[in-house]
């Protein structure tokens, strides 16, 4: 029996998401090396004065507001940021728990919507200044504060839509993870050296 697979809108909708979760990790790693290696120069000019470097603070200033901004988003999409979770963990499975997490979510869009906006206020009062040394447009800096804000805003919105209507699978493919559970004893499959889910789990797991 073949089980249908998602739809192509759907697989759409998935690529962009990892496109854009690589793109938070890549471009703050960027940021990362690009600091690592001005801050290494900076110091290394100090003693063996060849070139002039003071142009590369203000290109510290934005690598780093970047890397900020662009990692706290793709933290946000892994929900590893620190956290305190003895409550949660505590309430895990019951109403007061769903309850719970409904109201840190609430709590957490009202912060990152108010975040976002001071965040685009602040790059509007930047406008028409420049940095002394390169001239660059001083709203580069602030701007990565709304574009993350964003980032963050449309993963919470996601969270929130899931725990509303949490993802179902089609019968077909709900009998044919039962079916697996059954013949395993359990939803994984136990190989030598290692523990691996069946594919009717990962299956059931990618729609999520």
């Amino acid at each position: 029996m073949t089980v249908p697979g998602p739809g192509p809108s759907a697989g759409r909708w998935a690529k962009a998401e990892r496109g854009l979760a690589a793109a938070l990790r890549w471009g703050s790693i960027l940021c990362l090396v690009a600091l690592l290696f001005l801050l290494a120069g900076g110091v290394l000019v100090r003693f063996v004065p060849l070139v002039s470097m003071g142009w590369a603070d203000e290109v510290v200033e934005l690598a780093f507001a970047w890397m900020v901004f662009l990692g706290t988003a793709a933290l946000w999409r892994e929900n590893a940021h620190i956290a305190v979770t003895f409550l949660p963990d505590l309430l895990a499975g019951t109403r007061g728990g769903r309850l719970l997490e409904g109201l840190v979510t609430l709590l957490a869009l009202g912060f990152l919507v108010t975040f976002t906006w001071e965040g685009w206020l602040l790059t509007g009062q930047a406008v028409g200044n420049r940095t002394p040394i390169l001239e660059l447009p001083k709203p580069l800096w602030y701007l990565s504060i709304p574009v993350a804000g964003v980032v963050m805003i449309g993963y919470t919105l996601r969270l929130s839509f899931r725990m509303i209507r949490p993802p179902r699978a089609p019968n077909g493919r709900r009998q044919l993870v039962n079916r697996s559970i059954g013949r395993f004893g359990s939803t994984e499959c136990r190989e030598p050296g290692a523990e691996q889910e069946t594919a009717a789990v990962q299956w059931l797991k990618a729609d999520r």
